[in-house]
């Protein structure tokens, strides 16, 4: 097991998303017991040695985190595959939010010194 530095709460508050460090989002069951969802591992991205902020969509649909090379990663929940991918800035993107109540846009904070709001 890697380290995990980022962690978020889904919307439904059942599980927690995990920034492990070996390059992929772990999910764990955060009601009763704490276990892995070995059926929900999030990969593609770039994180290594980044505590790069995962985030859910409102409605709990997708999940989103920044990655070392600048990009912006989007995965289905259900599936577990990549629905999007952009890149966002010129440094790493530690963490990302999206809009409660406007569900097509995010905000991203880099180490580029910018923060950007994309729809």
């Amino acid at each position: 097991m890697h380290s995990m530095p980022a962690v978020t709460l889904d919307p439904s508050k059942k599980f927690i998303a995990c920034q492990s460090l070996d390059n992929q989002i772990l999910i764990y069951s955060a009601k009763d017991r704490f276990k892995l969802q070995r059926k929900k591992i999030f990969k593609g991205h770039l994180v290594a040695g980044y505590a790069c902020k995962p985030n859910f969509s409102p409605d709990g649909r997708f999940l989103v985190s920044g990655d070392s090379e600048g990009k912006l990663w989007f995965w289905d929940w259900k599936t577990c595959k990549v629905f999007k991918k952009m890149k966002a800035h010129d440094g790493v993107v530690m963490d990302v939010q999206w809009h409660p109540h406007e569900t097509s846009k995010v905000a991203t904070a880099s180490w580029d010194g910018t923060i950007k709001y994309w729809d």
